[in-house]
């Protein structure tokens, strides 16, 4: 690059000798003015050679490693507010760049987020559910969607249509999925209830109801959805998807049978990109993540291994060698097309032997060489 620099500054010095203008030069060259100036300063003064008006003193350098020194478990942002309370102001990556050079910079890592550890882990379906509502219209009447979700594989389990939220509704909701799951209310192990602190839930009745189950009610934090982010994720989900675009439902038979439709489409047919972008009844159906994962290793093994056959067989078929002859005749004769141009420039015949660089059976007219 340096070379290709050198040899315009010359090219341009060589034409304005001769009284050439540097913009008519640089014009044609293609090359703006602004890039030819700097260059040209360049090759006056080396970059390393000028000083900024900006850089950081010797003595700024001495204050950053005296406080480093007064305080070595400060950082450099802390070191930036002691300097500051000095009454000397520079930016943290400064001194941070600083401490680098002098190989002052610690390793530091931070505390994970505590939201984002999990506390718990469901490692296959009916282990743990999750349960909430939201509203809708129904008849320009307020009703709500009452659901459970399986948190392994993300299936509605159990969905119901009501006019008002109360215990009886929870517990009825819980009990109809069990049914669908095929779980006995006598069985040990019920699944784990995961809910808000809403009146519903924390009433006695289904408090007493669970205990009476033996089934555990599992309450989220207050202002924490994200202990039932599962469940969050799916109403947002319906809503944007089905709720919002209808608006009011006619009926309450109509809201069922809607809001059935696309649950059975959640379930059965949409894909879920915390799934690997499998379906919830996949997943639900395989109960197993670490088949799950195989499985999709699998899918990707093949799609490569039909897209390098595919690559293999086109680069075969290029690297045949090509018959260039007329099909169903014999190799068409290249002839020179030198005596038809001069017999077109002096209004001759063309020699019908030599007529044409592609094959012998085409001919001139006559008349369009007399003319």
């Amino acid at each position: 690059m340096e070379n290709q620099k050198q040899s315009m500054l010359e090219l341009v010095a060589a034409h304005t000798s001769q009284g050439r203008r540097v913009s008519e030069v640089l014009s044609s060259m293609g090359v703006a003015r602004s890039n030819y100036y700097r260059w040209k300063k360049d090759k006056t003064q080396n970059k390393a050679d000028r000083l900024s008006s900006y850089e950081v003193t010797v003595e700024e350098r001495g204050q950053i490693d005296e406080v480093k020194a007064q305080y070595p478990q400060y950082r450099h942002r802390r070191i930036q507010g002691v300097l500051q309370q000095r009454g000397v102001y520079l930016s943290a990556s400064v001194i941070y760049g600083h401490l680098k050079e002098q190989g002052q910079v610690e390793p530091y890592e931070r505390r994970a987020a505590p939201w984002k550890e999990p506390r718990y882990e469901v490692w296959q379906r009916n282990l743990m559910w999750g349960s909430d509502w939201t509203k809708l219209s129904v008849g320009g009447v307020r009703w709500y969607l009452l659901t459970v979700i399986d948190f392994f594989s993300r299936w509605i389990v159990a969905f119901e249509v009501v006019p008002t939220v109360h215990a009886g509704t929870i517990k009825a909701i819980y009990q109809a999925g069990l049914r669908n799951q095929g779980v006995s209310i006598h069985s040990e192990t019920k699944p784990k209830l995961r809910v808000d602190r809403g009146s519903p839930n924390t009433s006695g009745i289904t408090q007493e109801f669970f205990e009476g189950l033996g089934a555990e009610l599992s309450f989220a934090r207050v202002r924490r959805p994200t202990d039932n982010a599962l469940t969050e994720r799916f109403y947002g989900s319906i809503k944007q998807e089905e709720i919002y675009l209808v608006g009011n439902y006619p009926d309450e038979i109509s809201a069922r049978e809607e809001l059935g439709r696309y649950i059975e489409s959640y379930n059965q047919t949409r894909p879920h990109q915390a799934l690997f972008n499998f379906t919830p009844a996949h997943v639900h159906q395989l109960n197993n993540k670490s088949a799950l994962l195989e499985e999709l290793n699998n899918i990707k093994r093949k799609t490569r291994d039909r897209r390098k056959a595919y690559w293999a067989e086109k680069q075969k078929v290029s690297q045949q060698p090509v018959n260039r002859g007329c099909p169903g005749k014999a190799q068409c004769q290249i002839v020179d097309p030198k005596p038809n141009v001069e017999a077109v420039l002096q209004h001759q015949q063309p020699d019908s032997q030599n007529e044409n660089p592609i094959t012998k059976n085409d001919s001139l007219d006559s008349l369009i060489l007399s003319h």
